[in-house]
This record gives C-alpha cells, structure tokens and sequence, in this order.
C-alpha cells in the first residue's frame, strides 16, 4: 500500500465536519503544483481524521481563500512563459476546471494531513510536521520569487524541497501527461449512476429496472445494497436469501441470516441453527454451517471464526490456516494479521502469508514489503528487527530503517553510526555494516526504478547494484570524490578534481579529463562534459564533441535551461558563440552522425576504404546504421568482400535494433556468410525485419519461400511477402508476375510483366511475347508479341529465338521459312535445346 498524503478544506483546526471536503489524496509528497495553496498561515494543530495515535497527531493547516488567489496568479504566471507549456490547450482546460473547483470549496482552512507518511518514520510527527512546513514555505518562497520577476528560470526544480525524485526539471513535472497540469492530483469520488431501484409498496420492497419495469414484485420485508456479483440479500419471514439485479432469486430464503459475497471473494457467510458457515455463488455449502462465529478478515478469503469457544482461521475453501486455540478473533492489519494474546497489551502478530513473527505491540509492527515485516523499538526491545516471508529474524539489532531511499530491492538500515543494505529478495544483508553513508542514486531507467545506491566508507566511494537477482559491485570502493548518475548505466565519476565517464571500471567512456559534467534534457544525449572552452556531448554513444548550434539552443531555450545554473548556462553560451573547430578532423569525439555522413559520402564518390574507416569509428561506438553499412560492404563490395566480417557487423547492429542489418543477418544464415545456413534463424531475422515494415526483408522472405531450400516451398507465402513489398513501396515486379502466371491469375501477371518490361527486363519482355503470343490475359496478338521477343533479343535473351522460330513456323498470316531458320540457327549457337516440333518441318 503506498503511503499517502491529504488534503482538505475544513471548517475549525482538529474538529472534523461534516461539511470538510477531501481535496487530496496523493502518494508519499505534497504535489509540487498545488503547494501555492499553502502560502499563508500554516499553523500545526492535530489532524481532523488520523487523530488516533497520540501524540503523533499533528497536522497543516492554512487560510484557504489566500491560498486560493496565489494559485490563480501562479497559473496565470504559468502560461505567460514561452516554450513551457507542451499542450496549451490541456493546460487552459486544466486550469479552469482547477479554478472553478477551488471557488467552490468556501472553508476557511486548507488541511493537511500526513499521518500515513510520517508514520514511515520514528521522529516525532509534530517534529516533522514542522519540517514539512518549512520545507512549502521554502518552495513557495522560490516560487514567489518567480512569479514577482516573471522569470521560470527562477523556479529551479533541482532548489525545491521534498519533491518527486522522478523528474530533473519544473518543466518535466509541469508537462508530466498523468497530472493534467495540476488537476489530476484534485480527488474526484466516484459516483456510479444506479441501474435498479429498489422500491416499497404496502410495506413490501421490491426491485424495477432504470426505465422503471418491475424486476421483483413487492415481497420482501428487508432489502440491502447490491454488491459484488451483482447480488444483494434480501429477507423475508425472518428466513434470508439473495436475489441478482436482473431480477432472479438466485439462492432460496431459507437462512437465519445471510452476508453479502464481498468483492474478491467467490463466497459468503450465513447462519443456520445458530451457527455459521459459507456458501458460494451457487448456494452450496463449502465450509460446514457449525461456527459459533464467522468474520470475513480480508479480500483474499481468509475468514476468522470460532469453534468450541476458540478462535481461528479459515481460507475460503474451508481449511484450516490458523488452528482453534485463540482467546479472540483475529483482525487485519496493514499487511499483516494479529490477535490477542491473554492477559498481555502484545499481540500475536502473523504476516501476510500466516507466517508466526511474534508477539508485538501493534503500534510497533509494520509491512515492509510483501510478507517482510518491520518490528520498531517498543517496551522491552531497544531496537529494531525485520522478519522474514517465513516468519523467522532477518536482520536484528539496528536502530533504524531509512525512509528516504525507495529502491525496489533494497532497504538501508543503520546501527549507530554504521549502515548496511539489506536485500528483500535475497531476505539477508547485501552490505554489511560498515558504510558511513548509503544514498538512493535515484537511477530511473527502461526497466523502472533501480537499486544502485552510493556507498561511502572511510573517505572512498563506490556504486553498488542491490539487483534482486545479481547484487554486485558496479564500482568498487575507490578514492573517488564524488558520483552521479546520468543515464542508463551511465555515471559521471570525480577523482583528484576531474571528472571521468564510465559504465564500469572497465568500460570507461573517457579518462579523469573533464572540469564538470551535468546532465541535459534527454534530446541528442544526456549530459554535457565540459573541458576548458570545450563542451562535449554525452550519448548511448559515448562522447563527442557537442554541436555548437544544439548548445546554443539548449542553453538559451527557457524549456531545455532549466537543468543548468547561470554559471553552466555562460559556459555553454561561450563555447556555442565560438569559433566553429576544424570539421575535418576526424577523432574520439566526432560525433556518431558526422562519421555516417562522411562514411555515405565516401561510399558514393567510390571511395569505399575511408567508407569503411568513417563507419567502423562510429560502428564501434555502437551507431547502429553504420554497423549495418559496414556489414552490407563486407558483404557485397568486390574487393572487399569478408564474410566474417559481415556476419559480425550484421549481428551486432541487429542486436542494437536496426531494421537493415536484422534482414542482413537474416541473408547471412540464408546463404551461410560468416555462419552455416541456418533455416530457423533466417527465418527469425528476416521476419524481424519484416515485421519493421522493412520491404527488402519481405522480399527475401518471398525468394525463401519460393526457392524451398532452407524452408518447404510455399508460393502462397512468397507471393503474400512479394505483395507486402510492393505495399512498402520495394515491388519485385519480375517475382510479382511470375508467381501471378504460375498460379493462372494472368491478369495480374501481364501488368506487373509489364512494368518489369518497362523496367529494362529481358525475362519479362520474353514473358510479354508468350502472354501475346497466347492469349494470356488478354487478346492474341502475334504482332505485339513478335516486338517483344525481338525486345528480349536486343536486352540478351536468347529463348526468344525458339518463340520467334515457332511463330514463322506455325502461325498462318506469318510462315516465313527463312526468318523460322535463321532462329532455329540462331539458338543453336546459343546452346538451346531445339524442340523436337520445330526440327520435324
């Protein structure tokens, strides 16, 4: 369950109304873009609702109607600034339904109340309540600042306190799509329009549909609610029953009392005899109606009940979780269950999966995470202790768990003066304690939020990945003076004042060379480093020298500037307005983009080993399109052909995801180049490709299907893949016709024969003169295919000769004994096969 934060607007400070209106409810932090709201007042009182935990009672509360119009003028002061608003329109319509909502809510306080998020700690509330206030007054003073200069570059997200780690910028939480500007953080409860109306008469209830339509006659003395499955309990002559909104009587009224089948559950408790048990949808019994009590305990079906005076628990199917031997029911928690333990304030505490942990004061236990359980220091016990998913110690004897790090995995916790990490998965310590600090890096990548935290021990630093899988050191301890995260997996590391970037130890991006690195707005890479006057670019493809014209607009656009202090902005500025360095040098930091073009450029003036040169710096630096076109060159270029080579580029710029080089190495198992022929994997790649929308890879997966060597012939599926490449504007017009005419479609066959005639084709241009010749999709016309075989002539294709010989043999108007000879005589010298009816004359 996350922990929540909420808002309300009330009428007296710690005295709940029944006019108070719920404004918020928002997880772990009070929304940045409402703070406005909380500008004037800010007194601390005990909350309205979570009062219950005394003296950890201690609530926010403000005037509302000053807080209302400082809002008004923040989004006011929000849409006057160019560039930082990415939907306008969303932002109009999000603030006006903001305002509208806010004119409404009369009350004169704004509460609010973080009971459940400072319950995450052991400070005191009052303490933290206190910090929570500063910490609004402190960003509204920011934002005040602002709005009085009509400057956002004021409003720098990296000076607010207590904020959502998951964004680098104001802009980026303003522009964010899921808070509609602001709006989507105001509660909106949900109000379902009824479908049934249940209805008395003479004393009787029964039910009608919307329009009206009696469903239920008037017959029952009592009528609830429905509830899940659409059912609702209804009684009659003190025997209970249910019926369904369409108007059935689904389970007969013959019980002393009935309980509605509660959402998530399949079954329901009812009585008979004075004892009670559980029926499930279709009124069959599946746990013995012989309980003296039955309470449904939580949404998974586990139900607390009691038998011979003792209590246990049940799950739904009837068998026995908890055993018979308690003095009271047992009752949920938050994550986990407890009952009484007899003649003590302990209570015997079970986690979520019925696992024994111990016996505890309730205010003392917590759910960590699923079925690890936190027990803080209580009477008896100086410190604190974390169970297992089987009940059993995990780690005991710290003082406290951090509740300011939020990794998936890992949990920091802190005896004395020391930390360690402590693996949830792996439900033991990763790192033991021996760490003077350990930070949340706060690494957010593809995969979600990750557990790379910043260990600092006796002056060294390092990155150490709590995965839940393979928790390893990223970068051991090291005289590093300071690291950061920038993207992905890469980090930007200080030592002896200079900056590096790297992946690992291993696989460093650059040596200790850099004066500064931050990070950028995610556009053509994600961090800057910076040398001297020079600036480079940090990319997934290493760095490079940062394009002047890029620099400039980044650093003065009022969107991208926000990621950089005044004196990062003058640098830029500096390095942007200066001379433009020699474009022909070619080295490390050429950019990836720049060594294509040059590589394509080459290749087109044939000058195909600086080709090569140009794309294989950018290959290695893991540019995918120039992979591929290293590979096409080793793999058709004369005179540099390399089948190893090939296969090599091919394969690693499928894996890096381009299109190209996935049809490539699908070629490449086809035609066993650089590998043996394999059918499943040519089949695999081209089809990836394919899939892409990539019509050459259709086009090879026609041939494939057609030539039925690596795959059983198919023409079916090689015409269907010719097709899909003529949609994607690559047609194999020859293939096309061919597959066409060998299926009698011949129609089709003579237009794409003609468009491969038209193309410069010997094979169609012959094809033409036999479709004519025929009668083939269109009307016999000897003179139109005469022209054609005599056009497959002029373009080399004897076969031709055989067809004109036939036609000055055979055909009436056209016997020409001579010209029959002279190609009969002319096909011999080519090495044809003469047809037997064409010597007999």
């Amino acid at each position: 369950m996350s922990h929540r934060v909420y808002v309300y607007n009330v009428s007296e400070p710690s005295q709940a109304q029944d006019n108070d209106t719920m404004m918020v409810e928002w997880g772990y932090e009070v929304p940045l873009l409402l703070q406005p709201l909380f500008i004037e007042g800010g007194s601390i009182a005990g909350n309205n609702y979570n009062n219950h935990t005394e003296p950890d009672n201690s609530g926010l509360y403000y005037d509302a109607q000053a807080g209302i119009e400082n809002v008004k003028r923040f989004y006011d002061f929000l849409e006057r600034q160019e560039g930082l608003i990415g939907n306008k329109e969303a932002f109009s319509e999000a603030r006006n339904q903001l305002f509208s909502y806010l004119e409404k809510r009369t009350l004169p306080y704004f509460h609010i109340d973080a009971w459940d998020v400072f319950n995450m700690d052991d400070i005191p509330h009052d303490e933290q309540a206190e910090t929570l206030r500063a910490n609004i007054a402190h960003n509204n003073e920011i934002m005040t600042k602002a709005m009085d200069n009509d400057d956002i570059s004021l409003l720098n997200y990296s000076e607010l306190m207590d904020v959502n780690p998951g964004f680098r910028s104001f802009a980026e939480l303003l522009n964010y799509e899921d808070y509609q500007y602001g709006w989507g953080h105001i509660w909106q409860p949900y109000e379902e329009q009824p479908d049934v109306e249940i209805f008395e008469e003479a004393g009787l209830l029964g039910l009608k549909d919307a329009e009206g339509n009696v469903l239920l006659a008037p017959q029952f003395d009592a009528f609830y609610d429905f509830a899940s499955e659409d059912l609702a309990v209804v009684a009659r002559d003190g025997k209970y029953g249910y019926v369904h909104k369409s108007g059935r009587i689904v389970i007969p009224l013959e019980w002393e009392d009935a309980y509605d089948f509660e959402y998530g559950s399949a079954c329901a408790i009812v009585k008979r005899n004075g004892r009670y048990g559980l029926i499930n949808l279709e009124g069959q019994t599946i746990v013995p109606i012989h309980y003296e009590e039955l309470e449904l305990l939580d949404y998974q079906g586990f139900h607390t009940a009691k038998k011979d005076g003792k209590w246990g628990v049940l799950d739904e199917s009837g068998s026995v979780t908890i055993d018979f031997e308690h003095e009271e029911a047992f009752k949920c928690g938050d994550g986990f269950y407890h009952t009484a333990v007899k003649g003590r304030k302990n209570r015997k505490i079970f986690n979520e999966y019925w696992k024994y942990v111990g016996e505890f004061p309730l205010a003392a236990v917590e759910r960590i995470d699923e079925g690890l359980i936190l027990v803080k220091p209580h009477k008896g016990a100086s410190h604190s202790t974390l169970y297992k998913k089987d009940g059993t110690v995990g780690a005991s004897g710290f003082d406290k768990l951090n509740r300011q790090t939020h990794f998936p995995n890992l949990l920091v916790l802190r005896k004395g003066k020391k930390y360690a990490a402590y693996g949830k998965q792996q439900e033991s310590l990763l790192l033991p304690y021996e760490y003077d600090e350990l930070i949340d890096l706060q690494v957010y990548t593809e995969a979600g939020q990750g557990n790379q935290v910043l260990a600092k021990k006796d002056g060294k630093l390092g990155v150490f990945h709590g995965d839940a899988d393979q928790p390893a050191w990223l970068f051991p301890l090291d005289d590093y003076e300071n690291i950061f995260w920038l993207h992905q997996d890469a980090y930007a590391l200080k030592r002896n004042g200079l900056w590096s970037i790297a992946l690992s130890p291993e696989k460093r991006w650059s040596d200790f060379e850099f004066d500064l690195v931050v990070k950028k707005a995610l556009v053509e890479g994600f961090a800057y480093a910076f040398k001297g006057h020079d600036v480079y670019l940090v990319s997934e493809y290493g760095l490079s020298r940062a394009d002047k014209t890029l620099v400039l607009e980044e650093a003065c656009d009022r969107y991208y500037s926000y990621y950089f202090d005044a004196e990062v902005r003058k640098r830029l500025l500096d390095y942007a307005k200066g001379e433009q360095s020699d474009g022909d040098s070619i080295d490390q930091y050429t950019p990836v983009e720049t060594l294509y073009n040059l590589g394509m450029e080459a290749y087109e003036a044939g000058d195909y080993e600086k080709a090569i040169l140009y794309d294989t710096h950018a290959a290695k630096k893991g540019y995918a399109p120039s992979m591929n076109n290293l590979a096409h060159m080793y793999y058709s270029l004369e005179g540099f052909e390399d089948a190893d080579k090939a296969f090599y580029w091919y394969e690693l710029g499928a894996a890096a995801g381009n299109h190209h080089a996935m049809n490539g190495l699908g070629c490449c198992y086809r035609h066993g180049i650089g590998t043996e022929p394999d059918a499943d994997q040519a089949m695999y790649w081209m089809g990836k490709a394919a899939e892409h929308g990539h019509a050459l890879a259709h086009n090879n997966l026609g041939a494939t299907y057609y030539d039925g060597e690596l795959v059983p012939q198919d023409l079916d599926k090689a015409l269907w893949h010719y097709e899909q490449g003529e949609v994607l504007g690559s047609p194999v017009f020859e293939w096309l016709g061919y597959l066409h005419d060998s299926k009698g479609n011949y129609e089709k066959a003579l237009h794409y024969y003609q468009q491969d005639y038209e193309a410069g084709s010997d094979f169609s241009a012959y094809n033409l003169g036999i479709f004519y010749s025929n009668g083939y999709g269109t009307a016999k016309n000897i003179d139109a295919a005469i022209t054609y075989f005599h056009a497959a002539l002029e373009r080399d294709y004897p076969h031709a000769h055989i067809e004109l010989a036939r036609i000055y043999q055979n055909e009436a108007q056209y016997v020409d004994e001579l010209l029959a000879k002279h190609h009969l005589e002319e096909a011999e010298k080519a090495g044809l096969d003469i047809p037997e009816e064409l010597t007999q004359s």
